[in-house]
């Protein structure tokens, strides 16, 4: 027998882990009460996967509100690959069948409820609340005719901005039932690996929702209380039959659906993107400037490809070290690979890097135009 070469030659194979994949921000779930499903094994607490709304014909009535609902998803344009429908426990609370699900780890990003739960706005708050604390995004519709009455300010929008849940909106329609889901339908077609992609609600088509026409006082009404509606546009006698107007969430901070929706999957991409930096060395990760670096240059990656993705845009500041004005491509990371030499004893003894701040200037997207005419 000949001697090995392995006796010379000792070699160590390292292999890297797959590490975390980003989040599926265009999951969609409809939480169906107990009742709804004609199909007898569909059981309480359990969900299943659609393609179609002629799919979920065969387990509900189409006069059901989880089909009403599965329509409006799926007439989305570009159309909704799937639709995810949870048949809720009997005796449990709308929160409770939330939180059943996110207990048993059924992955959503948006999600709505049958009306008889809806119409309770103690409800609509309660899960409002706990989607936010979640992540979750509650894409709800409401038929109050209140919330087209300037005087009222009890109705359901006033009430939600003043609770002031960030990933929830409250799309006002006289008598579409799920408006506010094929709005949600429309955002879940957003792909943010791909250049020019991430939207804005705003001026949004909705196939098979009825553009309303409305007064001067309901229009003014909702826009002040902040809510998302759905009308025929006018001038000069020609019609632009059905665009989204007003697309705000119920945030406190004033955003629109959209800076929510991208923020959450700006912070869900960098998350993975520097758990995948940390983990997938085959070695280590030193905690030296060259370790820093890694974790820097992940998160700048991030940064890239949301400026590629049109979230983040060019943006003119202040600097906070130099006093002077500055172009921004979209981000600035203002942490530097020394800084992990001036972290803390205790620091290092807990193997942390130095924390990374990372500003962002968001693309936005134009709503509105002032003219100025001058003619001479």
């Amino acid at each position: 027998m000949a001697y090995p070469a392995e006796s010379i030659i000792n070699v160590d194979t390292l292999i890297s882990s797959a590490g975390l994949g980003t989040a599926n921000f265009g999951a969609g779930m409809v939480f169906a009460d107990f009742d709804s499903s004609s199909d007898a094994t569909f059981v309480e607490g359990s969900y299943r996967d659609y393609g179609s709304a002629a799919a979920v014909a065969a387990d509900f009535d189409i006069a059901s509100d989880p089909y009403k609902a599965a329509e409006a998803w799926f007439s989305a344009l570009p159309k909704p690959k799937t639709l995810r429908i949870y048949v809720r426990v009997e005796l449990d609370t709308p929160v409770e069948s939330l939180n059943d699900a996110l207990n048993k780890r059924i992955w959503f990003y948006w999600f709505e409820f049958e009306t008889a739960i809806r119409a309770n706005d103690a409800n609509v708050l309660a899960l409002a609340q706990a989607g936010d604390a979640a992540g979750k995004f509650f894409a709800y519709t409401s038929n109050q005719a209140t919330i087209r009455d300037p005087s009222i300010t009890t109705d359901i929008v006033s009430k939600a901005v003043t609770q002031g849940s960030r990933r929830m909106f409250v799309a006002s329609h006289a008598t579409e039932l799920y408006e506010g889901f094929e709005i949600a339908a429309v955002f879940s077609r957003v792909n943010f690996d791909a250049a020019n992609s991430t939207i804005t609600g705003e001026f949004k088509k909705l196939p098979g929702i009825d553009a309303e026409d409305l007064t001067a006082t309901a229009y003014a009404a909702m826009k002040q209380k902040g809510a998302v509606f759905y009308t025929v546009v006018e001038t000069g006698g020609a019609r632009d039959v059905g665009r989204i107007i007003n697309s705000k969430s119920t945030s406190t901070y004033g955003e629109f659906i959209d800076d929510v929706f991208n923020l959450d999957a700006f912070t869900n991409y960098l998350t993975v993107g520097l758990y995948n930096a940390l983990t997938k060395v085959p070695t280590k990760l030193r905690q030296t400037p060259s370790g820093q670096q890694v974790l820097i240059d992940a998160a700048a990656q991030i940064g890239e490809k949301f400026i590629g993705n049109a979230y983040l845009g060019a943006r003119t500041y202040i600097s906070d070290e130099t006093g002077e004005e500055v172009l921004s491509r979209g981000y600035e990371i203002l942490t530097n690979a020394n800084d992990i030499l001036d972290i803390t004893d205790a620091e290092r003894k807990d193997r942390k890097a130095a924390p990374i701040v990372m500003r962002l200037f968001r693309a936005g997207a134009i709503h509105a135009v002032d003219v100025t005419v001058q003619v001479d």
